[in-house]
């Protein structure tokens, strides 16, 4: 599986601590640890970039930028 990487966390933490002028936490977890934690195989395919993966029956975008590679495993899955 797959969703917001580590290194897309840490950054929008530092983004987010240099606007409001100290160290803030945007999300009080990190979902790829959270996932590795629970035993997942997470992968993903660097910071901001679309990435998209299909194991079997679950389709996992990255982040907001991987709407279209979702959906084209959607539709791959699908037949279409």
């Amino acid at each position: 599986m797959t969703g917001f990487a580590n290194s897309e966390e840490d950054y929008a933490d530092s983004y987010v601590s240099e606007l409001m002028g100290k160290p803030m936490l945007v999300m009080p977890f990190r979902i790829e640890d959270e996932a590795c934690k629970l035993g997942a195989n997470f992968i993903t395919g660097g910071r901001s970039r679309p990435f998209a993966v299909r194991d079997g029956r679950l389709i996992t975008g990255q982040q907001q930028y991987s709407d279209a590679a979702a959906a084209r495993l959607v539709m791959e899955a699908l037949g279409v």
